[in-house]
């Protein structure tokens, strides 16, 4: 067994549509003017904005409440990262060598064409094949973002006060799915916001964009009101990505202290795993990269009535890379 050392994270952001998304959002690519301003209609309706691709149920630049970008800056904590035998089901990880297994978690920023060096300490993977990729991160997540619309729209500062420049401004934390009610529900990482509160402003200038974040308390459309099942809120995807990470997806929830989450109260962290098209064949000679990428899988939510309010940006899944050199 050789012990290697893993010392660089290659942060950057790239522009392609994500497989698996975390919000409950379908939404894709927010249509663009030549100045590249996302298009919105003049004045109130239920569906200001267009997205730029189709999917099985909704052609491509048709009027909807949402569409998807790329945070200028997403926030991760990411706990636990490495390689496994067999299927890491139930977060069993008997068969899995770990690159790094932190308890406080690793925080990234990852931004658009920035790179960064973070060093993690030493560690020893044993030669072998491995069909699974393993992730543990945690369910909250942070992002970033300024942009323009080509039409003024209303946020945080109410009815009004907007105008054609956006940015996320609240710093509290939104559950992905509440209560009855929609009012502020406690979650593993504090306390929500309510659904009403508005986490995007909007004004006649640009304001400073704030880190807002989006607790994953459920990967469901339903709200917490009912417990997630002995083994927490699980779902496996359709085949997704590209290269040497290319395979199927599958996200678990989990508590603080690394078991299956049974309530939305305590998912604190998601269990991500990839069963790869291609094993990871691993020597002693072996080298290894890992690159994080956010994805333009963020939706921007605007309000459902008959008005132009822009609600929050929610979350997506970032992609996380791995190549191993012998």
């Amino acid at each position: 067994m050789k012990t290697l050392n893993l010392n660089k994270f290659v942060l950057l952001t790239v522009l392609s549509l994500a497989g698996l998304v975390f919000s409950n959002s379908a939404s894709a690519l927010c249509v663009v003017n030549g100045d590249g301003a996302i298009v919105t209609v003049s004045g109130n309706s239920t569906t200001p904005v267009k997205d730029d691709t189709a999917d099985e149920e909704i052609a491509a630049n048709t009027a909807k409440d949402s569409c998807t970008i790329t945070p200028d800056i997403y926030k991760l904590n990411i706990y636990k990262f490495g390689l496994c035998k067999s299927d890491p089901d139930l977060n069993d990880l008997s068969s899995c060598q770990l690159f790094f297994d932190q308890a406080a978690g690793v925080e990234l920023d990852i931004q658009k064409g920035v790179s960064a060096t973070l060093p993690i300490p030493e560690f020893s993977i044993e030669p072998g094949t491995y069909p699974y990729l393993y992730v543990l991160l945690s369910s909250k997540l942070g992002m970033k973002w300024s942009g323009r619309m080509s039409n003024a729209v209303d946020g945080a500062s109410g009815d009004g006060n907007g105008g054609t420049y956006c940015w996320t401004s609240n710093t509290g934390m939104r559950a992905s799915n509440g209560v009855d009610g929609d009012g502020a529900f406690t979650t593993a990482h504090g306390t929500s916001l309510a659904a009403s509160v508005k986490t995007m402003d909007c004004g006649t200038s640009a304001g400073t964009p704030a880190f807002t974040y989006e607790i994953l308390t459920k990967f469901s459309e339903s709200n917490c009101s009912s417990a997630l099942g002995a083994n927490g809120d699980k779902g496996t995807f359709a085949i997704e990505g590209t290269g040497s990470t290319r395979g199927i997806p599958s996200v678990q929830l989990l508590t603080s202290t690394d078991i299956a989450a049974t309530t939305c109260a305590n998912s604190a962290k998601i269990a991500w795993t990839t069963d790869l098209e291609t094993s990871y064949v691993v020597t002693e000679n072996s080298s290894f990269a890992m690159s994080v990428k956010a994805t333009a899988a963020n939706s921007l939510e605007f309000s459902n009535g008959n008005d132009n309010d822009l609600l929050l940006i929610g979350s997506g899944a970032p992609r996380i890379y791995l190549a191993v050199t012998n």
